[in-house]
């Protein structure tokens, strides 16, 4: 069979490898947040799990240490049910950050239609920029959670 050899070479990775954010970047969020220019709306997922991070009362650090980073313009934060959440009492999930822990949603009931639903976007003081880098939080307040899952999706920019 016939080659192109000019369509050949004009295909090559070796000419789009410059220019490109690859597979393997974007693995790990930071390289691949990176790799974006800053006009370029990034992202980090992070996740609450009854199964690793527990239920007590209080703010609870989730995402595994993944941060917010200083000087980011936070436009949205999108909600992904995993697993039902459910408490033995009243429980009250607040979702944000540090210093602002109800950024994306104020405490509101675990029960309630914010939660329930498979997804749904959260954005009650957003946009906001923040002034150092920072964890993302989920304080729960009046009892414990007993179970559930959930994931955020939270959108940012680079600030100057």
């Amino acid at each position: 069979m016939p080659q192109n050899r000019k369509f050949q070479d004009f295909v090559e990775s070796k000419y789009m490898a410059d220019d490109s954010v690859g597979s393997a970047e974007l693995i790990d969020d930071s390289v691949g947040n990176s790799a974006l220019g800053a006009v370029i709306p990034k992202h980090i997922k992070v996740t609450y799990d009854f199964d690793v991070d527990g239920g007590g009362q209080g703010a609870v650090p989730i995402g595994g240490g993944t941060t917010l980073p200083d000087n980011a313009i936070i436009t949205n934060c999108y909600f992904e049910l995993e697993s039902t959440i459910t408490s033995g009492g009243s429980a009250t999930i607040a979702l944000g950050y540090e210093t602002n822990t109800d950024a994306f949603i104020g405490a509101t009931a675990y029960n309630n239609a914010a939660f329930t639903g498979t997804v749904s976007t959260k954005v009650n003081d957003l946009p906001v920029k923040l002034s150092a880098v920072r964890l993302p939080l989920v304080t729960i307040a009046a009892a414990d959670l007993t179970a559930g899952k959930f994931s955020l999706y939270i959108e940012y920019y680079e600030g100057a």
